[in-house]
């Protein structure tokens, strides 16, 4: 199964033994640091008329007029899961390669928990995100939004990757044809670190889906 970013479903916030003791913490930190609340959640029914409007929303990037990436059919507009098994050494490089990139690493990688509040640094909880954790890092998918879209700019990543199309839609895509088809189309520097779009494309769709739907997104 390996590790995946994912986003944290409604009933993991009851959950006793896992996420639940640094979701619970969460909001009160927040609070307690003056950066309001964490937003409400979409609370429309599957299959309603709202429901399929959400899912076709523009993201983060289209609000603002830059590239959008299309939805997979049938992705659950409120889920967000992706494997995190490619090695991660090549996006690594990528991210200190640019001028200010501890920011833009930290952004990306030095979390536990992504959070849909606008803030810069990183919060610390006093419980792990996970059993036998040290204190769960938080920040910003504010932040991690930009930072990726920096690096989508960078390797001139095209329309055609998904970002945010589905659970495990960009998993897929890379691991099938389409990737093959989309490198002969559009070459950039993306297809020559396939690891590096990869990673870039996952941290871009779960920050978009973090904001768009006021979802926390955790490691699972």
């Amino acid at each position: 199964m390996g590790i995946h970013v994912v986003s944290v479903a409604d009933e993991d916030w009851a959950d006793s033994e896992i996420r639940g003791p640094a979701l619970a913490a969460l909001p009160g930190e927040l609070e307690r640091r003056g950066l309001g609340r964490l937003p409400e959640r979409p609370a429309a029914l599957p299959g309603t008329a709202a429901a399929r409007a959400a899912g076709r929303g523009p993201g983060l990037l289209g609000r603002l007029g830059l590239r959008r990436r299309p939805a997979a059919r049938g992705g659950p507009a409120d889920r967000f899961r992706e494997q995190a098994d490619r090695p991660y050494g090549a996006f690594e490089a990528l991210c200190r390669a640019q001028p200010d990139g501890s920011r833009l690493y930290d952004a990306l990688l030095d979390w536990e928990l992504l959070v849909p509040v606008d803030f810069t640094g990183v919060l610390e909880l006093a419980v792990p995100a996970e059993p036998g954790g040290g204190g769960a890092r938080v920040r910003s998918a504010h932040r991690a939004a930009e930072a990726a879209r920096r690096l989508a700019a960078v390797l001139e990543l095209p329309d055609c990757v998904p970002c945010d199309g589905g659970p495990l839609a960009l998993t897929g895509w890379f691991a099938g044809g389409a990737a093959g088809r989309a490198a002969a189309a559009h070459p950039g520097p993306w297809q020559e670190a396939p690891d590096a779009a990869y990673y870039t494309a996952l941290y871009l769709g779960a920050a978009e889906h973090s904001l768009r739907r006021g979802r926390v997104i955790a490691y699972g």
